[in-house]
């Protein structure tokens, strides 16, 4: 199994310049009581622990019925959480069941910002779509929290997932895993750039958003006298979400292996966009990409309390840079950390010179640490770049073919369940 990357942070048809590879208290707002006992950080594993018997299973896999027309993204406003129905009394259950914990335990459900998937109905329509996955599931993982008067308390969180089989018959030239930008946005060209992969013969693994907290809302806040203690807590909690995408991701992988058997001896591909490829990863140092972005006011899903508004902060961009300094520090996770795995692996880099949703400067941060692979580099912003992507999706799938090597295999392997 061959693993290759495809990065991008902004993509629009302008002046466009290649460059060859180069060899080589943290407060949840969920109303938690005030008696729980804070879940111990482990830090003998750069990889936080989930609600499991075993490192190498982390959730279970929920199949799903319907297709795409039938689940409808709804991200959680300010002041919703969300009440437990029977769809989510399984999925902690199943949770559960991964735990080998039947019983005595309490799960917590989403919070304000977190962005679920939840069944079409008459109050709730689905959008018209011709895109029909082969299978959808959900991965549903537990995050454990300690306990509250003896009983142990998990976060649930969920990703949601559609399969797509390779279009022609007789060949497969591997698996794509595509991770969108953060709230699957803009479904349309998401369904027109999987339609592509699979006319050209690859299977396709779609993650229809991030994991369901990725986007939850939670504030930090910052002690200037203790600026180690406030960067951990942020390290923690990104190292939590970067972490919870590669959880879901391996398991649907694996999950993909189970019914299509073949697969997992065939070249496998990541390519992540925006927030997708911020995952994946595309910036270094996430908390400043967060600070700088012109979605951060919008997404507000990192909100820094320096107990004054920050224009009124005495000397406040040397605080925040002493934040910075502290977080890159205790974050493992961040991609200014992990690119140095993925050198060595076949890696393209789109990127918007005039990005200011992932700064270009990040970008270019990480390009260096990746051990700078071959980018394209275009001279517009990141708002484009579902406008044109589609434009340029033929030459990405083309330098797949040059670049990862992938042969036609057999596509016969039937269903695995």
């Amino acid at each position: 199994m061959l693993w290759a990357g495809v990065l991008a942070t902004g993509l629009i048809a302008g002046c466009l310049h290649i460059q060859e590879a180069v060899p080589l208290q943290l407060e949840q707002e969920s109303g938690t009581s005030p008696t729980r006992e804070p879940a111990p950080q482990d830090r003998a594993s750069i990889w936080p622990q989930r609600w499991s018997k075993s490192e190498d299973v982390r959730g279970a896999i929920i199949p799903m019925e319907g297709t795409l027309r039938d689940w409808v993204g709804v991200r959680l406003g300010e002041d919703h959480y969300l009440r437990s129905v029977p769809e989510d009394a399984s999925d902690a259950a199943a949770a559960a069941r991964v735990a080998r914990m039947e019983t005595g335990y309490q799960y917590v459900l989403e919070g304000p910002g977190a962005f679920v998937f939840r069944k079409a109905d008459r109050s709730l329509k689905g959008r018209p779509t011709s895109s029909t996955p082969d299978a959808m599931f959900r991965f549903v993982s537990g995050r454990p929290m300690g306990k509250t008067n003896g009983v142990e308390v998990v976060m649930i969180e969920r990703t949601w997932f559609a399969y797509y089989d390779a279009a022609k018959a007789g060949e497969r030239r591997g698996l794509i895993v595509m991770v969108p930008g953060l709230f699957g946005v803009p479904e349309p060209v998401n369904d027109r750039f999987v339609e592509l992969c699979v006319q050209d013969g690859w299977a396709v693994l779609r993650m229809l958003s991030h994991p369901s907290r990725f986007t939850e809302r939670t504030r930090f806040p910052i002690d200037i006298a203790d600026m180690g203690a406030s960067a951990q807590r942020i390290a923690d909690e990104l190292g939590q979400r970067a972490a919870e995408v590669a959880y879901a991701a391996q398991a649907g992988v694996r999950h993909v292996h189970k019914i299509r058997p073949q697969i997992e001896d065939e070249p496998h591909v990541l390519i992540g966009m925006s927030g997708g490829a911020m995952a994946g990863p595309t910036g270094a140092n996430f908390l400043m990409v967060n600070e700088e972005s012109n979605y951060a006011g919008w997404v507000q899903a990192i909100n820094l309390d320096w107990g004054v508004p920050f224009d009124r902060l005495a000397d406040g961009d040397k605080h925040l840079a002493d934040l910075s300094n502290a977080y890159m520090e205790r974050a493992p996770l961040d991609a200014y950390h992990l690119a140095a795995l993925v050198r060595g692996k076949p890696v393209l880099v789109l990127q918007a010179s005039a990005d200011k949703a992932v700064p270009s400067r990040f970008g270019d941060q990480l390009w260096e640490r990746l051990g700078q692979p071959e980018r394209w580099k275009f001279a517009a912003g990141h708002e484009l770049l579902f406008l044109t992507l589609n434009n340029f999706t033929p030459s990405i799938l083309k330098w797949l073919d040059e670049h990862v090597g992938a042969e036609s295999a057999p596509a016969a392997d039937g269903a695995g369940e």
